[in-house]
């Protein structure tokens, strides 16, 4: 039960509707209290939303390739990150002593 403590208050309910596997529904409902302004009527809202995209759950078994794969890629993408970071750092250090070197 929603009940507002104060006037001029009104619920807003949003939900969504996402069909899964054939004739299910997996339902993601929000609520918001909104305040409205001393002229305006407080309403309640139902909003309604039919996802048209349906998903689809199964189960696969993966092989130990796929483990492996996912393993590389993380490695490399750490790699890659700290390579980028260095760079970064190794080059602000070199500005930093040219512009600490006194003038001649």
């Amino acid at each position: 039960v929603y009940v507002t403590r104060d006037l001029h208050e009104a619920y807003h309910h949003y939900i969504k509707l996402i069909t899964t596997n054939d004739r299910f529904f997996q339902v993601l409902q929000s609520t918001q209290l909104a305040v409205y302004e001393k002229e305006d009527i407080p309403e309640a809202k139902f909003i309604i939303d039919l996802s048209p995209i349906a998903v689809r759950y199964r189960r696969e078994k993966r092989h130990w390739y796929d483990y492996f794969t996912s393993l590389m890629a993380i490695v490399g993408g750490t790699f890659t990150v700290v390579g980028f970071f260095e760079a970064g750092v190794r080059k602000a250090s070199q500005r930093m002593r040219k512009m600490q070197r006194p003038a001649k």
